[in-house]
């Protein structure tokens, strides 16, 4: 036995950890019970660290051990301190299990990502992780790898960061298989290199300064969303599965500035587009948009949801949990725009799409030969969409056409085949689809002077190893580059070991490695599987099992290693990859390779009308030869043979790999912790398998072959310092630390070709480390032992000296408490006489209680005895007392009323009687004419009155005026006489200096000065007082109003129940006495307005006269707002209001909504007018009112008939305007005074009058315009197939008729109208539209048919459809007559059963009308006549006071219900379009 085998088994003493297999967990940890050598055999008893129950067994021969120098001993377990290193190759035990350990643990706490050397393993976490935040991108910026914690952030850096030190181009290479995050990890990676700041490079362009994103990087970005659309599916094991390779070149230039990128893609799956396994989906962008497409682009290309589509409802599955189609959709629109796609191009791809969903859905029948419908409505939208001849595409999906030298023979095909040619186009259609759009792509990404372009960054996101159930030629070209990739990796990993040790100048040794150049030549050679799969490809009758015949036969003999054929099949072969053995199934080989579609069809779609899919075909088919040039140039004798797939997919495969052997390579190995996809998982199996397959245990066990494990000086001398004297590492002499390491490999490892000694590290041989780490162990063990001996005594001797302290102190206390207890029975015993004293007394004192007690009991019990029984007999006298009282009231009240009701019963027959007599006398009266005319002379002599006693009040109110002007005549020359007295007084006080004249005069001038205040405050009070009288009075002629209205009714009714002859001349009479009436009525407004007219003279005097007695008063000048009232209050400003808010306004009407304010200024602009008029003065204010309604109502209803047109919106936004008007005016007048809140009631009362005019006036408009095309709706025949005769009544159309309730409603909304009166003057329309319509059908003959029911019926129903888009509901019950009028001709008529279900659902229709519409019925040629048993039954349902036409809606008419005012305060507000020609609009805000 060799010493090296010796110090190997050594390192397995009691206590070591080390590794044993395990089919669940693949390895499992247990720990070195007993370690016996016996002769020449070896045996360790191990027991399992997780569960003690089970035993693991070492047993071996020391001269097998000897030749395998020990690599079949358990792989040791490193110590925990090692075990969540980030780097594997830093591991004391770098093995199999010890590597999958790492990672494990890593992942448990949630660390993905763990160095192996040069390669980052990237475990999946199946969640989200906040590792990928801009923050943690500006983090490892600038950041040398291994600085931070392992993250593919640093292996981005690393390879940015050896473009700019090296001038090199740099590959990025990440790999895994399905569902390990590959396409996740390249987003991030470009993500970073588009995101990530570089502040060390001169000239690169910040991100952190605000700039972002350039154009390209952004695009660059956009590129994910688009090709993950078109070229990712959902699989069996990722739900995001890339389906293609793919290559992305990110260019730079000399500033290290991102300038473009290039995109290559690799063998895209064209068979999922026709089939899907379980559970998995198509690609992406056919569910995106089944989801996402508008309904109108849906309703265009016939899309319907995805289980409508065979290509899509084949597996079952079309949801991705978590996952939101229309979203993702809109992801891949607006990413597809950022590339240059515009959005028109967009849906022409979307178009191609939707064809060739639509090819999938194409039933081919058939026994024998394939048959396909000519209607066969997805053929129909297929060939539609690509814009291709119909009967040319059909005929040749089920016939194929073979030319010979002579002929050209046309034959069926069965429907397999013709299947197979449908599926076939779709698929190239698609490809081309694809290969267009990485065109596309990379015209966008494509720096535009390439001559900047310096250095790129390549990122390489290729499928991994596939190995499944039903392997086909997909999964063989996908492990076909696999094994290209893994030799590179390799060789790589050779390389850079090599580089180590000549860096480090060791002496080293050729290492073997595994090489699979053998496989790869299998695959790719001359005689190669691919080369005989394009020979059995072209020949005409090649098949599947002929090219496995050939392969059976080529590779029988050198590739035996490689190649095997299975048992039980003779469709199919084996490769032997370097990951795992893969059987791949023969059948569809063939047809994949070749991937030809008939040159007929070819020829259709080169010659489509689709100008798109024409440029689609040309540029795919541009790209295919120019990947497939080199081989035609190199095949010059097959230059009229098409490239086979796999021969184009070979040719960029080895075009790749020269482009990756010319950069310096990165490598990123995506792990899949478990298949569930459950999130931190780790099913170790699985991970143990991958790690295998993507050469990281390779990569170990060429390390393992060199010298495996480096340290460097420092951490070396730092952990085994201990196995050396401490003179070599004092550190107060401050020893060297290349000579300490000496000191340590010369004194434990005596054989030299263990380790090696480099410039910076040390190298040993795989086992070394476990060998010191043996002998550290030891060591320490030693130490521990020396520590713990002298710790045992130290703590030995410290209890005893405890213990006997302790006893000391016991001793002292038992002693204290002794005497203690001593003292307390002294004590206890003095207690007890005491307590028995004090118990014997309480003894005592209790029983003389008792005793008193029951004494007082008994003496309470006997008295109470005896008051009980006094009382009862109290209550039993007071009780019948009681009741006596009560009878002999009862007889008493019985009596009496008795006698009452009778006095009662006497009197009501009397007063009975006389009612009679005087009811009779009452109707004598009434009906005689002399009663009729009495009251009407008492009704003249009223008004009489009533004029009278305002004329009166009218020359009151003059005399008081006249008054006012001589006071302020008096007040001016009182003011004249002031001024002159006080000029004469300062005369005087300059001259005298004495002011005793002057101020006996200033005395009387003030005495004067307040006796004329007090007369003109009294003549103030008089004209309030009769303005109040004015007001009482106008009370009193509302209140004898009513009277004249009540009388008025009581005269009606007396003349309708008169017959006397002369009734005529009654009724002239009070015609005559209401004309006079309403002229009395009407006239103090008229008179108003002429007072308001003459007043206007006189305001400039009395406000004169006013502002001197404050002057008087005051002694100041006048104010701002006294000076703003001289200036509203002249006519000017009148005209110049009325010309600026209401006949010069331009009405702001252009279709548009506008906000309020911008509709209701004038309201508030008028508003705010008469309220400084109320201040002032409240008379002006109903002059100024009364103008503006004047200029209104002249604005509004008299305008001519050019102007007509125009009106609707003018008469919508005065109509806003007066309703806003009068709420501000019902707001001021809530806190106003007695007399402005009259004034307010009288201008509100005016402005409802004008409210309703302009109503009135919208709708008699709105009317007249109806009237000449509300015909339409019976006349219009817009159905086809139910026309009738035209009866050429209208000229106008239905949309013409919406179109005109469309205008009236948009310039309802517009001018802000309130929805209570827009629904009333709607529901008036339309109850036109109702009835005008429904009569028209009575008044017909012969021209009610069914026919013509349907088009009617069509016609109010596109009216009701016009209702319920603008929320108008209400208003359809207006059209109710007309639709069931229209379900009556409709309905069948044969029989009286029919009559009563026509009576039912007709329920609207009277008798009568039934019966004419049943009667002016145009029976057609193929209906049946109606009876006389049915016209007999309509009959005798009809009334004599059955209504037969509609009361007719008049045109001049429109009622209003005017709504409630709202509170609204003035708004100051004034819009940019008004023409200010003054500053009237600015002064009347003023504050």
């Amino acid at each position: 036995m060799s010493a090296h085998l010796t110090q190997l088994i050594q390192v397995y003493t009691k206590g070591t950890q080390a590794w044993f297999e395990d089919d669940q967990d693949g390895w499992v940890s247990a720990s070195v019970v007993s370690n016996a050598t016996e002769g020449n055999t070896v045996k360790m008893v191990f027991v399992n660290d997780q569960d003690a129950s089970r035993e693991h067994m070492f047993e071996g021969s020391l001269v097998e051990l000897d030749k395998q120098k020990g690599s079949t001993l358990p792989p040791l377990r490193n110590p925990p301190k090692m075990e969540d290193i980030d780097d594997l190759t830093d591991l004391s035990y770098l093995n199999e299990p010890s590597v999958l350990n790492t990672i494990r643990i890593r992942y448990q706490r949630q660390n993905i990502y763990t160095y192996s050397g040069i390669v980052l393993i990237a475990a999946n976490p199946f969640a989200r992780v906040p590792l990928y935040e801009p923050h943690v991108i500006q983090q490892y910026s600038g950041k040398r790898k291994g600085e931070l914690e392992p993250h593919l952030f640093a292996i981005s850096e690393d390879a940015y960061r050896c473009m700019i030190r090296e001038k090199t181009n740099q590959t990025i290479v990440v790999s895994g298989e399905s569902g390990a995050g590959k396409t996740v990890s390249a987003k991030y990676i470009m993500r970073y290199f588009a995101t990530a700041d570089d502040k060390e490079t001169t000239g690169k362009a910040s991100k952190s300064s605000g700039a972002g994103m350039t154009e390209v990087e952004e695009q660059i970005l956009a590129t994910n969303p688009v090709m993950e659309a078109f070229g990712n599916a959902k699989t069996t094991r990722n739900d995001n599965s890339s389906r293609f390779g793919k290559y992305i070149e990110i260019q730079f230039d000399t500033q290290y500035n991102i300038v473009g990128a290039k995109v290559r893609t690799y063998l895209l799956e064209r068979s999922r587009l026709v089939f899907q396994p379980e559970i998995e989906r198509n690609y992406h962008i056919f569910y995106q948009l089944c989801a996402g497409a508008p309904a109108e682009e849906r309703e265009r290309l016939g899309i319907k949801d995805w289980t409508y589509f065979n290509y899509l409802n084949q597996s079952g599955t079309g949801v991705i949990p978590g996952v939101d189609d229309i979203e993702e959709f809109e992801l891949t629109q607006s990413s597809m725009s950022k590339i240059g796609v515009s959005s028109e191009t967009q849906w022409h791809i979307f178009r191609i799409l939707a064809a060739l969903l639509h090819l999938g859905n194409m039933e081919i029948g058939g026994r024998t030969d394939a048959t396909l419908a000519e209607d066969e409505a997805s053929l129909q939208m297929a060939t539609q969409l690509l814009g291709i001849p119909l009967m040319e595409f059909r005929k040749w999906i089920i016939r194929k056409q073979i030319i010979t030298r002579s002929e050209k023979i046309v034959t069926n095909l069965n429907t397999t085949q013709a299947q197979v040619v449908r599926d076939s186009v779709a698929k190239y259609i698609y490809a081309y689809i694809f290969e267009w759009l990485v065109v596309v792509v990379n015209d966008s990404l494509s720096c535009s002077d390439p001559e900047s372009v310096t250095a790129f960054i390549g990122v390489l996101d290729i499928y991994g190893f596939e190995h499944f159930k039903k392997n086909s030629f997909e999964q063989f070209c996908i492990n076909y580059a696999n094994e290209k990739l893994q030799q590179q990796f390799n060789q790589h990993v050779f390389k850079l070991e090599q580089e180590e040790y000549v860096r480090e100048e060791i002496d080293w040794k050729f290492i073997e490695f595994a090489d699979n150049q053998k496989c790869i030549e299998m695959i790719e050679n001359k005689m190669g599987i691919l080369s005989l799969l394009d020979e059995e490809s072209r020949l005409p009758s090649g098949t599947d099992q002929g090219f496995c015949n050939k392969l059976y036969s080529t590779f029988n003999g050198p590739y035996q290693d490689y190649f095997k054929k299975p048992r039980f099949s003779n469709n199919a072969f084996t490769v032997v990859h370097y990951a795992h053995d893969v059987q791949y199934e023969a059948e569809g080989f063939l047809e994949k390779n070749k991937d030809t579609v008939p040159e007929e069809h070819l020829t259709l779609l080169q010659n489509t009308e689709f100008e798109f899919l024409s440029t689609v075909l040309q540029a795919g088919a541009m790209a295919t030869a120019a990947t497939a040039m080199v081989e035609t140039q190199k095949k010059a004798n097959n230059t009229n043979k098409k490239s086979t797939l796999g021969s184009i997919f070979k040719l960029s495969l080895i075009n790749l790999m020269d482009t990756i052997a010319q950069t310096n390579v990165h490598y990123i190995r995506c792990i899949k912790p478990n298949e569930a996809k459950v999130a931190w998982t780790f099913e170790p199996n699985m991970v143990l398998s991958q790690l295998r397959a993507c050469g990281v245990l390779e990569t170990i066990r060429i390390s393992c072959a060199g010298y495996p494990s480096r340290w460097t000086f420092a951490d070396f001398g730092e952990r085994y310092y201990a196995l050396v004297h401490s003179k070599h590492w004092d550190p107060h002499t401050q020893p060297d630390i290349r000579a300490l390491c000496s000191a340590i490999l010369d004194t434990h490892i005596l054989d030299k070709d263990k380790y090696q000694v480099g410039l910076s590290k040390i190298f040993f041989r795989a086992g070394q480390l476990a060998y010191m780490e043996k002998l550290r162990s030891d060591r320490w063990n030693q130490c521990a032992t020396f520590v713990q001996k002298n710790a045992r005594r130290f703590i030995t001797r410290i209890k005893y000296l405890r213990m006997q302290t302790i006893v000391l102190k016991l001793q002292q206390i038992a002693r204290q408490r002794a005497g203690v207890q001593k003292l307390v029975l002294l004590r206890q015993e003095r207690a007890a006489v005491v307590v028995q004293k004090y118990w014997r007394g309480y003894l005592a004192r209790q029983w003389y209680k008792k005793q008193l007690a029951f004494v007082v009991n008994l003496q309470t019990a006997v008295r109470s005895l005896v008051i009980r029984k006094r009382f009862a007999m109290i209550r039993e006298h007071n009780a019948a007392t009681t009741i006596q009282c009560l009878v002999r009231g009862w007889i008493v009240r019985k009596q009496y009323h008795a006698k009452r009701q009778y006095i009662i019963s006497i009197q009501t027959c009397i007063r009975q009687r006389i009612a009679r007599q005087q009811l009779v006398a009452i109707r004598l009266e009434a009906r005689s004419v002399s009663h009729f005319k009495e009251v009407s002379y008492k009704l003249e002599h009223r008004v009489n009155e009533l004029t009278r006693n305002l004329q009166h009040q009218k020359e009151e109110k003059t005399a008081l005026k006249e008054k006012a002007v001589a006071i302020e005549v008096r007040v001016k020359a009182w003011i004249q006489q002031y001024d002159v007295l006080d000029s004469k007084a300062k005369e005087l006080e300059t001259i005298i200096g004495k002011s005793n004249d002057v101020d006996s005069q200033w005395e009387i001038l003030q005495q004067e000065r307040e006796r004329l205040q007090q007369e003109y405050t009294i003549s103030l009070d008089k004209i309030k007082g009769q303005d109040k009288t004015i007001a009482l009075l106008s009370d009193q002629l509302t209140q004898q109003k009513e009277q004249v209205s009540k009388l008025r009714q009581v005269s009606q009714t007396v003349m309708e129940s008169t017959n006397v002859p002369d009734v005529i001349a009654l009724k002239k009479q009070i015609t005559s006495l209401r004309a006079q009436l309403t002229n009395t009525l009407h006239q103090p407004s008229l008179t108003s307005k002429r007072s308001t007219v003459s007043r206007t003279g006189q305001k400039s005097s009395i406000d004169t006269s006013s502002d001197a007695v404050h002057e008087l008063c005051v002694g100041e000048i006048e104010s701002p707002k006294e000076k703003r009232w001289e200036f509203l209050e002249g006519e000017g400003f009148l005209q110049d209001m009325l010309e600026t808010l209401v006949v010069k306004l331009a009405i702001p009407f252009d279709g548009q909504p506008k906000e309020r304010k911008d509709i209701v200024f004038p309201a508030h602009c008028i508003g705010q007018y008469v309220s400084l008029c109320w201040q002032a003065d409240p008379t002006e204010a109903d002059r100024v009112l009364e103008a503006f309604c004047d200029a209104i109502q002249k604005h509004c209803l008299h305008r001519s008939e050019e102007e007509d047109e125009e009106m609707t919106s003018t008469h919508a936004f005065w109509l806003t305007n007066t309703q806003e008007l009068i709420s501000v005016l019902d707001t001021f007048q809530i806190d106003a005074s007695v007399i402005i809140q009259r004034s307010s009631t009288k201008m509100i009362t005016r402005l409802n009058l004008l409210q309703e005019r302009i109503y009135t006036q919208l709708g008699k408009d709105t009317k007249r315009k109806l009237s000449k095309m509300v015909s339409t709706v019976v006349d219009s025949q817009l159905v086809p197939g139910f026309m009738t005769p035209d009866t050429g009544r209208t000229k106008c159309t239905m949309d013409d008729l919406t179109g005109l309730l469309s205008h009236l409603d948009r310039v309802l909304v517009c001018c802000q109208v309130d929805t209570f009166v827009a629904e009333q003057l709607l529901m008036e329309v339309f109850k036109y539209i109702g009835v005008a319509c429904f009569n028209d059908m009575l008044s017909r003959r012969g021209f009610n048919s069914w026919k013509r029911a349907m088009q009617i019926q069509f016609n109010v129903s596109k009216l009701e459809e016009w209702c319920k888009s603008h929320q108008h509901n209400d208003c359809t019950l207006s059209l109710e007559h007309v639709s069931q009028a229209a379900k009556l001709l409709q309905l069948k008529k044969t029989t009286p059963e029919d009559i009563n279900i026509i009576f039912d659902v007709c329920w609207i229709l009277t008798p009568a009308q039934v019966q004419k519409l049943i009667q002016q019925y145009s029976v057609a040629d193929y209906e049946d006549s109606i009876g006389h048993d049915v016209l007999k039954t309509v009959a005798s349902r009809v009334n004599s006071g059955d209504s037969l036409i509609l009361d007719s809606v008049s045109l001049e008419d429109c009622p209003l219900e005017t709504p409630e005012p709202r509170q609204q305060s003035i708004d100051t507000y004034l819009p940019v379009f008004v023409s200010v020609q003054s500053l009237s609009l600015c002064v009347l805000f003023i504050p």
